[in-house]
């Protein structure tokens, strides 16, 4: 039989063996839906996968994980697809497997404050679920679409409107249930012990085989994620600052305060819209900083008490030379912000179909440094600075958002920005820092800079879990 007849016949003999494990309803190699699955508007290429499965159990995506060994087939988990940098692209074909319909909340723990929940779970049917059963609770939620997965924000070490108190969502994570490369089942935290989930405590920790590794170690299909108590009062105050040198000053007096329950720092561009988004220098009297500060509390004296203490050191500041200045915004613009999650326009400037926002975190010193050097980096290639900064867990680190709304259009463009994004990369880790859910292009610089003994354990790592190297192509591969 001729070689293009034998591939087209093991093309059917797998969709027919899909087709059997979750029904003919659930599996699609039709190319109009394949093609769905191909891309993100991040400057990664698009590729298009062999097969899409929507399983809907964990016993199905044993089943999908052993064929893919048995056939060769790489394959390649999804939720909402909105991470933006590449990592649910199926970069080798084979295998898609989408996980919305694995979407029950299994269980709500009110006095411990966690939640059981599969894996296609989106952050909006958990804020609804917990809105109308459970309203003294929420979670740390993305600034995100509400499609956005709740188990793969955690995993990539998303951060919430809480992460300035308790740290970024893979911190909040207590168990895992995974479905290893090979198919087999294995499970972390207390619920190994078949009571509970909630905790990681006091057990050696398997979790950090599973954080960061984007799918390359296996695909979680349940977690035990950690709630808050929900506050009842909520309010924001908004500053202006006017110089680049005094951001790291400003973050640090009123992160070390934990007055705050957010802060969110915007260039000028940021929140300024399309029209100042292409003008080619900020004009003068414009901040170049605009910080709003969310504060929660029980009572409406509590939070009347952290505005005294944020403006007190709005105050001291201002005494001292920084150029901090607190202004008003409509109650429309200042419920917008109140809300979780929170709408960020700033995606959106462009036309083309592009967005990439390149996540550093760094410590809190070098906020100033890191953000000149993206408006360096951001003008020697043509394109307009637009920077999101975010102190996580009381200002322990910050998160710098370079981001680059592009049209996906322009060859020109694409190969300018990408460019850009590896420069950025380099002068983020020679300054200390880290980058945040890196594509597969800038996964590569991330290695070039690791020990090789780090690499090694990795490599080891990898090799274990998965001996047929079917999980998820190029994804953290030194």
């Amino acid at each position: 039989m001729p070689r293009k007849q034998i591939k087209r016949q093991n093309h059917l003999d797998v969709l027919k063996s899909l087709e059997k494990i979750v029904g003919k309803y659930f599996v699609s190699d039709r190319i109009e839906e394949s093609y769905y699955y191909s891309s993100d508007p991040s400057t990664e290429k698009p590729s298009i996968p062999e097969f899409v499965v929507m399983p809907g159990t964990v016993e199905e995506i044993q089943k999908i994980i052993r064929l893919a060994n048995r056939e060769g087939k790489p394959v390649t988990p999804r939720v909402g697809g909105m991470t933006l940098s590449g990592l649910a692209i199926p970069y080798e074909g084979g295998i898609l497997l989408d996980l919305k319909r694995m979407d029950r909340i299994l269980k709500v723990n009110r006095d411990s404050m966690y939640a059981v929940i599969e894996c296609g779970v989106t952050i909006g049917q958990l804020k609804t679920c917990l809105e109308t059963n459970y309203p003294d609770l929420w979670f740390s939620m993305p600034h995100a679409p509400q499609s956005v997965g709740v188990i793969p924000n955690a995993l990539i070490y998303g951060a919430g409107q809480i992460s300035l108190n308790y740290g970024v969502n893979s911190d909040m994570v207590n168990s895992l249930e995974v479905v290893l490369p090979t198919g087999e089942i294995l499970r972390t935290g207390s619920c190994v012990l078949g009571k509970s989930w909630f905790s990681k405590y006091c057990l050696p920790d398997f979790t950090g085989l599973f954080l960061g590794w984007f799918g390359a170690t296996g695909i979680i299909t349940k977690a035990s994620i950690q709630l808050w108590p929900k506050p009842i009062f909520r309010d924001a105050l908004f500053y202006k600052i006017y110089n680049i040198d005094d951001i790291s000053g400003v973050l640090l007096k009123i992160t070390k305060s934990e007055a705050c329950e957010d802060i969110c720092m915007f260039s000028w561009t940021g929140t300024s819209g399309k029209e100042r988004f292409h003008l080619p220098e900020k004009p003068e009297e414009v901040p170049e900083i605009t910080m709003d500060v969310i504060l929660n509390g029980k009572s409406q004296e509590e939070i009347d008490f952290k505005k005294r203490v944020v403006r007190g050191i709005a105050e001291d500041l201002l005494s001292n030379g920084v150029k901090v200045e607190e202004y008003t915004r409509s109650s429309q613009i200042k419920n917008g912000v109140l809300l979780v999650p929170r709408i960020f326009p700033f995606m959106d400037l462009l036309k083309g179909g592009g967005a990439e926002y390149l996540g550093c975190y760094i410590p809190t010193e070098i906020t100033v440094t890191a953000y000149r050097k993206g408006v360096e980096v951001a003008k020697k290639y043509g394109f307009q600075y637009l920077h999101f900064i975010r102190p996580i867990r009381t200002g322990h680190a910050v998160c710098i958002l370079h981001t680059f709304p592009f049209d996906k259009r322009n060859s020109l463009q694409v190969k300018k920005l990408l460019k850009a994004l590896e420069e950025i990369s380099e002068a983020c880790i020679n300054l200390g820092g880290v980058l945040w859910k890196p594509s597969p292009t800038l996964q590569k610089i991330v290695l070039k800079y690791a020990e090789p003994e780090y690499l090694n354990l990795m490599k080891k790592i990898k090799n274990l879990l998965d001996p047929n190297g079917i999980m998820v192509p190029k994804q953290w591969t030194p």
